[in-house]
């Protein structure tokens, strides 16, 4: 159905397409000749060689893991081990952020599952307590985050995605997340940055996973504007985007987000070393 709108939206006169949205979308262009200037809103499901004309930005949390990496890395961790819920969402964070942290020269000291069920989190705290690992990396949503975290050792600096981040209105929902250190866009935690402030909230609240795709929509209208104009170019980039520093890295754009911890159930943006 997308390969059959797009060609409508060719042979109608347009300039330009923004989207697909979901992941098999995106792959089922990848075939096919596109004519236009196209910025899909997500990855493909496996990596191959884009066709011309196909740029992607979206919102990856496969980046956002590989972002951890970095950033944890260079506060001088060394030791890594993993904390995966079992579902395939996580277990793809996991997987990005091992791939970067043994690239980097990091050291895994082991990968732990757990399930949605309480009955398995006693095993997980006794294999936790015998960890010789420097940091932590938890590869959940918020749910199972606040689920699993009284089970883990919270003395060990931790890291996640911005997936941990799932209640802004009720900080008390969040308590057992606190010390917790992740990356969010700026539109989140910084409403007084100059480049979040020129552009309005949402009429009506929304939860966090909606408002991001709201977010989403700001950036990729004004990239939308860039490569309509034919303007991409080292002066037009990094934008100041409200969900992160957007770079461009052949035809995939990259996402810089803000480095941030939970501290009162708050998201507070902070530098990725700050001590809690």
């Amino acid at each position: 159905d997308i390969v059959t709108a797009y060609r409508q939206l060719a042979q109608a006169g347009a300039a330009l397409v923004v989207g697909p949205l979901t992941r098999n979308a995106v792959t089922a262009l990848l075939e096919e000749p596109l004519p236009l200037p196209t910025l899909a809103l997500n990855a493909p499901e496996y990596r191959s060689e884009l066709p011309e004309n196909l740029y992607l930005f979206g919102l990856s949390v496969e980046s956002e893991a590989r972002q951890i990496a970095r950033l944890a890395f260079s506060a001088g961790r060394q030791s890594a081990l993993t904390v995966t819920a079992n579902n395939v969402l996580a277990k793809r964070i996991q997987g990005a952020f091992t791939d970067e942290w043994l690239k980097l020269g990091g050291i895994i000291t082991e990968h732990l599952n757990f399930a949605p069920t309480q009955g398995s989190h006693p095993k997980l705290r006794a294999a936790v307590a015998k960890t010789s690992a420097d940091m932590l990396f938890l590869a959940a949503d918020a749910d199972k985050a606040r689920a699993v975290r009284p089970y883990l050792d919270s003395t060990l600096p931790t890291y996640a995605t911005s997936l941990i981040y799932g209640d802004r209105f009720d900080a008390g929902n969040n308590l057992d997340l606190n010390q917790i250190r992740f990356v969010e866009m700026p539109w989140f935690l910084l409403p007084d940055h100059p480049a979040v402030m020129a552009y309005p909230r949402p009429a009506s609240p929304m939860n966090v996973e909606l408002e991001r795709f709201y977010a989403l929509g700001i950036d990729a209208y004004r990239l939308a504007g860039l490569l309509a104009a034919g303007s991409l170019s080292p002066n037009s980039l990094p934008l100041d985007g409200v969900t992160g520093q957007i770079g461009l890295d052949g035809r995939q754009f990259t996402r810089a987000l803000t480095a941030a911890q939970f501290r009162q159930g708050e998201a507070v943006a902070v530098a990725i070393h700050e001590a809690p």
